[in-house]
């Protein structure tokens, strides 16, 4: 959570935590109701869609801050997890 641009270790993150990648997983989800992946996927979207709508940056360039390299893929997880596209969320 230190630094949402780069890419989830799980493998680090569980050796961290000195359990198996599946464990780590099974527990998180448990505790969150939902995977690691989603949850971090879940922040960087959050963060992005904060960068657009405090006017900081473009859709584009708050996708590529927040280490999205593939601006389709971008749109589509940030529609899922906000309700809108990109451009309609900036524009609202």
């Amino acid at each position: 959570m230190a630094d949402l641009t780069a890419q989830l270790n799980l493998t680090s993150l569980a050796t961290r935590a000195n359990m198996s990648v599946s464990k780590l997983n099974m527990l998180f989800k448990q505790l969150f109701g939902t995977t690691v992946g989603n949850f971090h996927q879940k922040l960087r979207i959050h963060q992005t869609a904060d960068l657009i709508r405090n006017k900081q940056y473009s859709v584009t360039a708050a996708g590529y801050q927040l280490g999205f390299s593939n601006l389709g893929h971008f749109a589509s997880i940030f529609e899922k997890h906000t309700g809108l596209k990109p451009k309609k969320f900036s524009s609202a």
